[in-house]
């Protein structure tokens, strides 16, 4: 598989590279990552791998360093490039999907302890994607979404957070996410973690559709399926190539703020 990562530099990352750099390793893939307006650092990371033969597939993650932790701008990289490098050889050798997003994870929530002196942390999503199949893992509150040609928006993934804890005890999502500590992630890799098993979720579309990868620099403003569908489908409006998508989901998080680092990867699925 072809791999893309932040770039060479970014083991000490550099403001000329870091702070807004777009990847697109397949003419069906593309992902942006941008500082946003209010930080000084990009602390997000995405890596990105393609295969075109004999059948297309993917291995994308987004990581988002935690910005109270040190570091943790190596902590996304360090993520990301780990459970990429790890779910390309374990799928390679035969391992089943749920068993090889549970070892990459540990393999990256090792990376990422290791990655300094002082370890990190961060949080990790990471989707595969194969003959129109999808799986995806995550641990934190970077996300998932599939956006059907249906007009099917869904949420694959599940927050570690205490908004999300707060929605299953059965506080509306409005309210959760408004509520004190909504963000505080109640699982994250790297230090101080206890609890790095990822939660994996497993889909075979039915139609053609988007599959999206995001930090919380873009669901901040549009968190609900519905909301996120109709960003996403004016987006798609303006320019329907991949790079197109990501860059555009990324400029309109910062025209809502840019509050945060925002991240964005966006795959075509044919089915």
């Amino acid at each position: 598989m072809q791999h893309l990562g932040p770039g060479p530099d970014d083991a000490a990352p550099q403001r000329s590279e870091r702070a807004h750099y777009v990847r697109v390793p397949a003419h069906w893939i593309a992902g942006c990552s941008d500082t946003g307006l209010r930080h000084r650092t990009n602390q997000d990371a995405m890596c990105l791998a393609t295969r075109e033969q004999p059948t297309p597939a993917a291995v994308l993650a987004v990581a988002d360093g935690v910005t109270t932790a040190p570091g943790a701008e190596i902590a996304s990289v360090v993520a990301a490039e780990t459970v990429v490098e790890e779910l390309v050889g374990r799928i390679r050798s035969g391992q089943a999907a749920n068993v090889a997003f549970v070892q990459a994870f540990a393999s990256a929530n090792q990376a990422v302890l290791e990655a300094r002196e002082e370890p990190s942390a961060c949080t990790l999503i990471a989707a595969l994607v194969d003959n129109g199949a999808i799986a995806v893992g995550n641990v934190g509150d970077s996300r998932a979404y599939w956006l059907g040609d249906d007009g099917l928006c869904q949420l694959l993934s599940t927050d570690d957070s205490m908004a999300q804890a707060r929605m299953m005890l059965g506080m509306s999502r409005d309210d959760a996410e408004r509520s004190s500590q909504a963000h505080a992630i109640t699982k994250w890799l790297g230090r101080n973690s206890t609890n790095f098993l990822p939660s994996v979720i497993t889909m075979q579309p039915s139609t053609n559709g988007w599959l999206l990868l995001c930090s919380d620099g873009l669901w901040n403003y549009a968190s609900a399926p519905d909301a996120l569908w109709d960003v996403f489908t004016e987006q798609l409006q303006q320019g329907p190539a991949p790079r197109q998508l990501a860059e555009g989901l990324v400029a309109w998080a910062n025209a809502q703020g840019g509050k945060d680092n925002v991240t964005v990867v966006v795959a075509r699925i044919e089915v």
